[in-house]
């Protein structure tokens, strides 16, 4: 399997969607109870791509909220902006990012603090990432690892797990599943990823473990 070097050698522009796509997801206990829902949007005319994800949970401690945006260069995805406002109950955080790719910087902003970190060639936000790893798998290749910037560069190891076929939105779907750990100064994840094997592939079904339980996010 090629690294995520060799995979970005000679790669075409951006080229999964014609102009918009919107995926609604149902969150899910592990028992199978809903317990909100997530909504991932793409914007693809123009030079830039523009990627939105919102979600919408109620936990028995409090509500949670989450909108995250980004802005991409079509040539390459490399990251050019990043928003993120999350609210757990009376609890707020909101942050952005700016990308000066060409100083290989990026400027952090959270409440009145701004800091600044060095970022790699073409540096993607996790948002980003996700349309570059759809995109790389629609044009028939395969990444192994990669980077994502949150405030910190992240290292993800993406490991294909095998076919899967997937019952979501009352369809069943011939999916990949993958195994992404990511990987960060003071923290480490594993996520579960199941990706459609269609003409535009899209993530179906994802699986997550927290303290508290492992959720679920299915396609509507």
């Amino acid at each position: 399997m090629p690294s995520a070097a060799a995979a970005e050698e000679g790669e075409a522009p951006f080229s999964l969607f014609d102009e918009e796509e919107s995926l609604t997801y149902r969150l899910l206990w592990p028992s199978g109870v809903m317990l909100g829902e997530a909504v991932l949007r793409g914007s693809f005319s123009g030079d830039n791509l523009h990627f939105q994800l919102t979600v919408e949970a109620g936990l028995p401690q409090y509500n949670i909220s989450h909108s995250s945006s980004s802005v991409a260069t079509k040539d390459g995805l490399c990251s050019l902006q990043f928003q993120g406002n999350t609210r757990r109950g009376s609890k707020a955080l909101d942050e952005s990012i700016e990308f000066d790719q060409t100083a290989h910087l990026a400027r952090r902003t959270r409440g009145n603090q701004t800091t600044s970190a060095s970022i790699p060639e073409c540096a993607r936000d996790p948002l980003t990432f996700l349309y570059y790893f759809r995109n790389q798998l629609a044009l028939g290749k395969t990444l192994d690892s990669g980077t994502f910037h949150l405030g910190a560069n992240f290292s993800l190891q993406i490991e294909a797990a095998g076919p899967e076929t997937v019952d979501a939105g009352g369809r069943q779907w011939p999916a990949e599943k993958y195994r992404v750990t990511y990987r960060g100064p003071n923290s480490e994840r594993t996520v579960e990823l199941w990706i459609s094997t269609d003409a535009t592939p899209k993530p179906v079904r994802v699986r997550v473990a927290f303290p508290l339980a492992v959720f679920s996010a299915e396609l509507e």
